[in-house]
């Protein structure tokens, strides 16, 4: 049962990666972009999609919250920082630099130490 809820929680939060993934490709097509611009918004398909897997993303945040505990399921939700930074510099060729991928590793580390807190 348990195992499920951890499947959920990857599911999750990979589609909250492609919703991050998808706003920032939607809003480089919106330079100068302020707050009177909000209604155009509704027109630009990659930001309406990832506001989709944010939401999608959390329904399921709240079925996996019914199974497991706030104090594993939200430091694992940060591997979504990592996976974003990663796919950045993939996809958008961002530039990431040495500070950056150390902190993606104690990101890591902690979600490791976390999970082993919980067996």
């Amino acid at each position: 049962m348990q195992e499920q809820a951890y499947a959920v929680l990857l599911v999750g939060i990979l589609i909250g990666v492609a919703g991050q993934l998808l706003l920032k490709h939607g809003m480089a097509r919106q330079p100068g972009f302020g707050l009177g611009d909000l209604v155009a918004l509704t027109r630009n398909v990659s930001v309406m999609s990832g506001f989709g897997c944010y939401g999608l993303s959390t329904v399921l945040y709240l079925s996996v919250l019914a199974r497991l505990e706030l104090s594993l399921a939200y430091p694992t939700v940060s591997l979504g920082y990592v996976l974003v930074m990663i796919l950045s510099r993939i996809v958008f060729h961002e530039p990431v630099n040495r500070t950056r991928w150390l902190a993606a590793g104690l990101i890591c580390l902690g979600v490791v130490l976390v999970g082993l807190g919980a067996a």
